[in-house]
């Protein structure tokens, strides 16, 4: 017993410097409670700066008394508390557990001060349970990694210190310093995978393996080494590969099927995005790979896609252009959200430049290519189709429709800001305004 109550200060003094400003994500729990409790008894000794936060889903009857019971707790430990309510979509698509987890850590990283470390009270045991999760759904070595012990977050830094201490370690403090923590009904749900490998499972592994958890950490730290490689070989492969934040594919198609989907992987990975599933992966860059020069084959999964156009493959969010409809009036001034990868338009004051102001006078018209459009642009003796301009100036076919056209008086006068109407461009001397289009996806 002395010796697992031992395991719980030895490892958060060897894993966290002193001097550090800790945050510690406070559920109420048994196991927060234990490092939260564990921190505020050893931050003299180490001159850590304590803090907690506690996130408040709304999804139990009982989740306001939960905030409370944490305000009570963290008074008596004498550390500051603070409580952040999120609110969870029901219909998020990917189960409310996953919505869940998403807004707890979205606030979390609001919340973190820069050089702030967030604590978690991650344990051995959880370690295992992710490993036997990732295991079973096929994942590769990234997920057999498991739960990292820190990481780079937000401003500041994200540490789990007790990710080598065991649950019955932490149970065994609990009970010695006889503390009061909640006990989530959610927990006893083994219609949900992690409570079924908790319930079911790893009693039995730890009938025949009493050690199963620690083999798995050590599982997960040569997965996480080797991880580490495959990223550090991604990147390698990237500065051969990108050209303007696309993919070139002939340096791609010299790779190897293998590092192909690594690179891919690790730059899905980068960008926040989910992980296109492993058949779908493999097959969709097949199609890619092999498709004739006038083909525009597409991998797509979740909201995004891998597309491909002259050469390159382009990675995509492909959110739905939601909030505009096909046809605007727009009086100029603030913002337009045109949505999704449409991105949004504004209009900057100059002189001398630009669409004439004269041109505003009634308004603007946003609206999107139907077919047949054509502009006599600036420079130019002809009206030339969006299509031909499109065509000669290698636009991406998926973003043609959705690039802004802004009409003046029924006549177009301007494509977004790439082309204006010679009879719209502001004379010299004469105040006019330039198109501002931001936030839109690739168009070359």
């Amino acid at each position: 017993m002395s010796s697992q109550l031992a395991d719980i200060p030895q490892s958060l003094i060897q894993s966290i410097p002193g001097g550090i400003s800790l945050c510690v994500a406070l559920s109420g729990g048994r196991d927060s409670s234990v490092l939260l409790h564990a921190l505020a008894r050893l931050r003299d000794r180490s001159d850590w700066r304590l803090r907690a936060v506690h996130i408040n889903h709304g999804l139990q009857s009982h989740a306001d008394a939960w905030a409370s019971h944490c305000e009570q707790f963290c008074a008596g430990l004498e550390v500051p508390l603070r409580v952040r309510q999120v609110v969870i979509s029901r219909d998020a698509g990917h189960g409310i557990e996953a919505a869940a987890r998403e807004a707890r850590y979205s606030a979390l990283r609001m919340e973190i001060r820069p050089g702030e470390w967030l604590l978690t009270a991650h344990h051995e045991d959880d370690q295992l349970e992710t490993v036997l999760l990732h295991l079973l759904r096929g994942s590769g070595v990234s997920g057999l990694a498991g739960i990292p012990a820190g990481s780079d977050f937000a401003a500041g830094r994200l540490c789990r210190p007790l990710l080598g201490v065991s649950r019955a370690s932490i149970e065994a403090y609990a009970r010695i310093h006889a503390l009061h923590w909640i006990d989530d009904p959610t927990n006893a749900d083994i219609a949900l995978d992690r409570n079924f490998l908790r319930a079911q499972v790893v009693p039995a592994l730890r009938l025949r393996w009493p050690t199963a958890a620690r083999a798995a950490g050590r599982s997960a730290r040569l997965a996480g080494e080797a991880a580490n490689l495959l990223e550090d070989l991604a990147h390698i492969d990237e500065l051969t590969v990108m050209r303007g934040g696309n993919l070139s594919l002939p340096p791609f198609r010299a790779l190897g099927a293998a590092r192909q989907r690594n690179l891919i992987r690790s730059l899905v990975r980068r960008r926040g995005w989910s992980m296109p599933p492993e058949q779908r992966l493999r097959a969709g860059l097949q199609q890619l790979l092999d498709a004739r020069a006038d083909r525009h084959p597409v991998l797509a999964w979740s909201d995004y896609e891998i597309r491909r156009f002259r050469e390159r493959l382009y990675l995509i969010e492909a959110g739905p252009a939601a909030g505009l409809a096909d046809s605007h009036v727009w009086s100029g001034e603030g913002e337009l959200l045109l949505g999704g990868p449409r991105g949004r338009l504004r209009l900057r004051p100059t002189v001398g430049a630009g669409l004439a102001s004269g041109a505003l006078g009634g308004g603007l018209q946003v609206a999107f290519r139907s077919g047949g459009e054509a502009v006599q642009s600036s420079g130019d003796l002809h009206h030339r189709t969006l299509k031909y301009l499109f065509q000669k100036h290698a636009v991406v076919p998926w973003m043609r429709g959705h690039i802004p056209l802004l009409y003046a008086g029924g006549e177009l006068a301007a494509v977004a800001n790439l082309w204006l109407a010679d009879w719209a461009i502001a004379r010299p001397g004469d105040p006019g305004v330039v198109i501002v289009w931001e936030g839109h996806a690739a168009i070359v």
